[in-house]
């Protein structure tokens, strides 16, 4: 009897003891969580890089004459030549175009003066405007001077760029035509005779004449 009171009275202090510390470290025990990462960013970025392209647009400067555009570029063969005009086989149109101008393949270009320096049968490659005046195409055979050095003012300090005439009429090989002041004298070597020679005798032909009428007084 006395052995189940003890064993009752140990088996109370048991619990009476223990059972704090149970309950304890059951509401104590932490459960070990997973420690998640931050989702990584990406840290690769797409950038679109953009390449400007130089500009073909050419700036004049101002006080400046902007550049003329030829009407058409053409092959031609000079069929006859006058004073002033040249009448050409169109051959092959290479840029524009010589509508309202061509009359049974064959169209008359304004030279002016420089007509004298063509040839015809001759074939040349002709860049050709219509005239600000008379609305007939034009040509030149060398590129026109330029006032006050290309500037429209005197005396002008500008710098103006150097652009090739539009209406210009050059050989077939694309070279120039000479139009010299002695182009022409060259080519024809009596021409250089003749002028060494008419001026001495039309001079002694005068002394002489003067001689004879002085005598004539005195006699």
């Amino acid at each position: 009897m006395r052995f189940r009171v003890v064993v009752v009275a140990c088996l109370g202090c048991i619990f009476l003891i223990g059972g704090p510390m149970i309950a304890t470290a059951a509401t104590t025990t932490t459960v070990p969580t997973s420690t998640m990462a931050p989702p990584l960013q990406s840290t690769t970025s797409t950038s679109t890089s953009s390449t400007t392209l130089p500009s073909a647009v050419t700036t004049v400067p101002e006080g400046c004459d902007a550049p003329s555009t030829a009407l058409a570029v053409f092959i031609g063969s000079v069929r006859t030549l006058s004073d002033t005009t040249a009448v050409y086989d169109v051959k092959q149109i290479r840029a524009g175009s010589l509508e309202g101008y061509v009359s049974e393949g064959t169209v008359e270009v304004r030279y002016g003066r420089d007509a004298k320096f063509l040839e015809e049968a001759t074939t040349y490659i002709v860049g050709v405007i219509p005239d600000p005046v008379t609305l007939r195409l034009s040509s030149s055979i060398h590129d026109a001077a330029k006032l006050f050095g290309g500037a429209d003012v005197a005396g002008a300090n500008t710098v103006c760029p150097v652009f090739e005439e539009a209406a210009r009429t050059l050989h077939i090989d694309g070279t120039a035509i000479d139009s010299g002041i002695f182009s022409q004298l060259f080519e024809s070597p009596w021409r250089i005779i003749a002028a060494l020679l008419i001026g001495p005798a039309c001079v002694f032909l005068l002394l002489f004449a003067a001689v004879r009428v002085r005598q004539g007084v005195k006699n």
